[in-house]
């Protein structure tokens, strides 16, 4: 028998949209560029990269929330790229997000009860006893002890970090099986940040939910992921488990996310460091270790290539042939 699919699996996927240039002319951008990626049961893939990368964007995909240009998106092994919305209701149930804003993700007219029950009631479960048994259950999950008391509040008479309990909440309520959090931890104050990192690894072991984890800090990614993919103009440009990632960093772009992870030394202050390209202007990545990077001539992207003794790490790359052209490695 072959190995079970992944349970999200996303094949050369581009994103593009048209943007106004002018009364009578649009643009494209081209916000994800040519993405293969994919997410097994139970793992947490970390998407790091710069505001403006397409990490948001290709998580909306994976959720079928932002339809692909082109590619294939596929869910447990079932093809979701061009399927209706009113047919994916099996995949609103079985895959979830955590939105980055605990503040306007929330309905502040709502009690929490309102808020977590709410798509239960999207599911069709009626009976008002069940859908207040399973909201208590999600709030106690998400360590909001007394739940009772808990969802008789409204957000506003919560602090950031419980209001995105109540968002973690809302997501497990349906019992998923993947979930995208997208910056989750990014607008709340720093003492809650790694609370809520452990609570959803926590969750994630007693429940066996995939994660697709959104966010701009590789520091934090470390700490909650199994894999990292960074992504630099919507494209990934290296792959890998995260401690390969983080202690041996290949692509200049993630040498430079990781140098400029803050470290409490004050001379710091005094040091300049930029996240761009190899050579500080434009983030068009030329040589490394002698191996170019970024895009080729013609529009081609460079293919993640394997690094030689470092099985399951992958990097951007293409290398030049001996007669000086530039060919696929």
């Amino acid at each position: 028998m072959g190995e079970p699919p992944p349970l999200v699996a996303l094949d050369d996927v581009s994103v593009v949209f048209r943007t106004r240039s002018g009364l009578f002319r649009s643009s494209a951008l081209r916000a994800v560029d040519g993405v293969s990626l994919a997410v097994t049961r139970g793992e947490t893939l970390a998407l790091v990269g710069e505001s403006g990368s397409g990490k948001t964007t290709l998580g909306r995909v994976s959720l079928r929330l932002v339809a692909a240009t082109w590619g294939r998106v596929s869910f447990d092994g079932r093809d979701v790229t061009d399927v209706a919305e009113e047919q994916l209701g099996w995949l609103r149930r079985r895959a979830q997000i955590v939105f980055q804003d605990p503040f306007s993700s929330l309905n502040p007219y709502m009690r929490v009860a309102e808020l977590v029950g709410e798509p239960l009631l999207i599911d069709g479960v009626r009976s008002r006893q069940e859908r207040l048994e399973r909201v208590h259950r999600a709030l106690e999950a998400v360590d909001l002890v007394p739940a009772a008391r808990a969802a008789a509040k409204y957000p506003t008479a919560m602090s950031g970090g419980q209001r995105q309990r109540v968002g973690i909440a809302r997501a497990l309520v349906r019992d998923p099986e993947y979930i995208v959090a997208d910056e989750p931890v990014s607008m709340i104050d720093a003492s809650s940040r790694i609370d809520i990192l452990d609570l959803l690894r926590g969750l994630q072991l007693r429940r066996g939910v995939a994660f697709l984890y959104i966010t701009h800090d590789i520091a934090s990614a470390r700490h909650f992921a199994d894999r990292i993919a960074v992504m630099h103009r919507g494209a990934v440009v290296e792959l890998g488990d995260a401690g390969a990632v983080i202690d041996r960093p290949v692509h200049p772009y993630t040498r430079a996310l990781i140098a400029a992870v803050p470290e409490p030394d004050p001379a710091n202050r005094h040091r300049r460091r930029a996240v761009g390209g190899a050579d500080g202007a434009d983030g068009d990545f030329r040589v490394v270790e002698g191996c170019p990077h970024g895009p080729l001539p013609g529009g081609r992207r460079p293919v993640l290539l394997d690094m030689p003794g470092d099985p399951g790490h992958f990097v951007a790359c293409h290398v030049m042939s001996a007669a000086g052209a530039t060919a696929p490695g």
